[in-house]
Parts: structure tokens; sequence; C-alpha cells
């Protein structure tokens, strides 16, 4: 892949948007690998599912301080517009105790809150996919990261990664969130633009590194 014109943006550089690229296919084969284990009732551990998890959210909170982009306020801004759309949200009662997840996530400021905003959102919001067995949320959210990386190689190939960026950067975070939640991994008290020293530290910068 060329990519050339994608590195207009800041330190967005080719190399970052490769090696991200690799680190979303192969947290999506990670998640696969699991579930075609656990339904040939072999041995299979939740955790490489959680360093998939975790490495999205790391090649996230990269790619949004390559791009200087606000990673917590494209999340919520991501949740906002799914909610904004959906006919769920006028069957709402009125004056229900439980926040909107995108009115939790317009305080959110750890992936501790995210969790939680994400967790009233998924289950107000996304009540088909919500009430499966975990393993078949899973395999759900594995179709979606396995698309993610899809349309970052298109946004590579035709260098409309501004594209990608406004509309799908923060799902890669979401995901990495999901991930995490279907696990029952609580997530850090730790800050979103922070993280990347944080949580990713072993990565040395590299996304690929917590494979």
């Amino acid at each position: 892949m060329d990519g050339t014109e994608t590195s207009a943006r800041g330190g967005l550089t080719p190399d970052l948007l490769e090696r991200a690229v690799r680190a979303i296919v192969r947290s999506a084969a990670a998640c696969a690998s699991y579930c075609e284990h656990v339904e040939h009732n072999e041995p299979a551990t939740t955790q490489q599912v959680v360093h998939a998890a975790e490495q999205l959210r790391e090649t996230a909170v990269q790619l949004a301080d390559a791009a200087g982009v606000s990673l917590g306020g494209a999340y919520a801004a991501r949740i906002r517009s799914v909610e904004s759309t959906s006919l769920l949200q006028h069957g709402m009662a009125s004056g229900a105790s439980e926040l909107a997840g995108a009115d939790a996530l317009d305080a959110a400021r750890t992936w501790a809150d995210f969790q939680a905003g994400q967790l009233a959102h998924d289950r107000q919001f996304h009540p088909d996919v919500f009430g499966l067995p975990k393993v078949e949320q899973l395999r759900h959210y594995t179709f979606h990261v396995t698309k993610l990386a899809g349309l970052l190689v298109d946004a590579i190939d035709a260098a409309t990664w501004e594209d990608f960026c406004t509309e799908r950067l923060a799902d890669v975070a979401v995901f990495g969130v999901k991930l995490a939640t279907v696990c029952n991994e609580k997530l850090p008290p730790t800050a979103l633009e922070a993280s990347a020293q944080s949580e990713g530290a072993s990565a040395s910068g590299n996304p690929e590194a917590s494979t």
C-alpha cells in the first residue's frame, strides 16, 4: 500500500497506518480463533480476546494522537450519532433514571467511564446483540472489527484518511471497549489521551506489539 498522501495530517505516516491495519487484522484474527476453538469444544482462553481489545484501544489512541483528534470527543460523538438516528430513542420512557450512553459519555474521561457509558448505550440501543449469549456477542463484534480493517485499507489505498477519521476511528476504540466488556474485563480509570504511554507502554510506539 502506498498511502503517501495520507501523511499530510500531523504525524500520521504511511508506516503508522500500515502498522495500524496489521494490528486491527490481528485483533480480528484473535477473536475469530477464540470463537472457532469454542465451537469445536477445544481449549480456549478469553485472554487472547482481552489482548485484542487492548491492542485496538492502543491503536485508536495512537492514530488519534497522530491525527490531532480528540479520541474521547470522537467516541462520544459517534455514540450520539447512533442514538440520534435510532428508533429506540423515541421509545424511551420519559424520566428514565438511566442516562443514554451519549449523555454519560459527554462527561467521561477514563476508559472505565467509557466502558460504563458504552454498556448503558448497548443495553438500550442494541438489545438484539446485548441479549445474545456472550460467545455470540463476540462473534458479532469480530465481524465489525474485520470490517474496520478493510475500511482502513480502503482509506489508505484511496488516500481518504480524513473520511475514516471522521466516520470510523472512534469505532476502533468502541470495539476495544466492547471486547473487554464481553470478557468481563474491567477497564482502568486511565484517561484516554494519556493511555498511549500508560496502557501501551509495552508497545514502544508499535500498535502490533501486544500480540
